[in-house]
Order: C-alpha cells, then structure tokens, then sequence
C-alpha cells in the first residue's frame, strides 16, 4: 500500500487533523512501511486535488487554525479496492544482510562495529515501539494490534540473530562462511540461545 492509501485508511474511522495523522502513522506504519512523514502532507494536497479527501479549516480564538481531513464517498471505494486488489508478493530489503555478504572484506574489528551498530538500532526501534504498547492497546482493534505484537517479534527475531553473529565474529567462527574457498558455508557451534553482545 501507497502513503495515500495508508491516509485514506486512517480517514476510514474518523475525521482527522494533518497532525492526528502523523500521530497515528508514527505509532503504526513507520516502524514497517519505510514510508516517510515527510511524504504525508504532499499527499494530502493530491488526495484533495483528487476529490479522495475534503479539508476544513476551524477557526481556533489564541491557536493556529485546524485543517481537519475527511474521506470522501470516492475516497472510501478507492480505498477499499486498494484493499481489496490482489496481494503481489514483495522482495524483502535489508540493508545490513547486503552489507554482511561482503564482510569478507573487512578487517575484524570493522565488522564487529557495523554489527553492533545494527545490534542498537534494532534495539532502540524495539524499545520505541514497546513504549507505544499503552496506547496501541488503548485504541487498537484486534488486527491492528496484531501488527504491533508481529512488529515486536521481527525487532526481537533480528536482535537474535544479530547477538549470535557478533558473538561468531568474536570468536572467528564464521571465517569459513567467509572464505571463498571454504566448505563450510555455516556458523559453526551456533547457540539457539540469545546472546546479548552488550553488558
């Protein structure tokens, strides 16, 4: 789904301000659409333009005025075909695993820094999405409340297994993985438990 698609269906439920939007879209798609809020505005002008959506203005005494989005009857079956079209399967991106097929490259210590640059940010996007648990359970229906519990699962899956590669790269024992000319294309002595590469 588009950001324009993502909009209208915020607008499904209620009227809402430019403001109330980001609100909404940063405790929700930003942590799995790679949609930015910079994009939001622009597009409300175009759905306006469109007839998807209608602006009104409210007049407030000691306070900017309010613009205030509605979805519109074209909006709402434009929608919901959206919804409704068939899914076309997407190609996963990620930038570090493009990175890490080339770590061969790298001295030791560079790759034990990428990772652990990963390994944070992971950490911190996982936190920031845990810290929004009250509100989403607040005001979440059940599927959108699914996405936060699936969204929190993919932050502590990659944190797994970014632990158990730093700590192979620790010990040497992805070498083989890395040489060109090795057999063994695997991590070695690899532990299912989670390894926390930080004290």
């Amino acid at each position: 789904m588009d950001i324009q698609s993502v909009l209208l269906g915020f607008l499904m439920g209620s009227s809402m301000t430019g403001y109330d939007l980001r609100k909404a879209f940063a405790m929700s798609f930003s942590f799995f659409s790679g949609l930015s809020y910079g994009s939001i505005y622009p597009n409300l002008k175009k759905m306006e333009s469109k007839g998807l959506i209608t602006k009104k203005i409210e007049i407030q005494d000691g306070a900017p005025n309010r613009k205030v989005y509605t979805i519109t009857e074209a909006g709402k079956e434009f929608f919901l075909e959206t919804l409704k079209s068939p899914f076309i399967p997407e190609q996963p991106k990620c930038a570090f695993l493009m990175r890490l097929f080339f770590f061969k490259h790298l001295s030791r210590q560079e790759r034990e820094e990428i990772s652990l640059a990963q390994f944070d940010s992971v950490r911190q996007l996982s936190r920031e999405l845990e810290s929004a648990r009250p509100e989403i359970e607040a005001r979440a229906d059940r599927f959108q409340y699914l996405c936060f519990k699936i969204g929190l699962r993919y932050f502590e899956n990659m944190a797994q297994d970014l632990s158990i590669l730093i700590e192979a790269l620790k010990d040497e024992q992805i070498e083989p993985f890395l040489s060109s000319e090795g057999e063994n294309h695997g991590i070695r002595d690899q532990n299912s438990a989670t390894h926390n590469p930080r004290p």
